[in-house]
């Protein structure tokens, strides 16, 4: 699934092990950022931010995706993490989409689609 963000950036989410896994390894490059729900199983959400820091709307709309697309759909408030892709790495002998990943920040938000614009 490709998205625009509020800013104009491309949004790529991953709603499977093979998509998470695909978008996160496959099309995203080092410098993109990564989203995904702390703790729960859920999409995977990249921001190709071509280097760049990213606008809070951005942010906020990339997280809301990874929020809705992960078992914390039906809550009110998801925390979110997110980092820059080249600190998200394949656990070894790991199913496809599950990953670790280092310094990144939280954002909570409530989730929304990509139909709630």
């Amino acid at each position: 699934l490709s998205l625009t963000s509020p800013d104009g950036l491309t949004l790529l989410v991953g709603r499977n092990s093979r998509q998470n896994d695909e978008v996160t390894f496959r099309q995203a490059r080092a410098d993109d950022w990564w989203f995904h729900a702390r703790g729960v199983p859920g999409a995977h959400v990249i921001v190709r931010a071509l280097g760049q820091s990213l606008p809070p709307d951005t942010i906020r709309r990339a997280a809301e995706l990874a929020a809705f697309y992960s078992r914390s759909r039906g809550e009110v408030d998801v925390a979110v993490d997110y980092t820059r892709r080249r600190r998200v790495r394949r656990i070894r002998g790991a199913a496809p989409g599950l990953v670790a990943y280092a310094g990144e920040q939280t954002v909570r938000v409530t989730p929304r689609g990509p139909d709630d614009a």
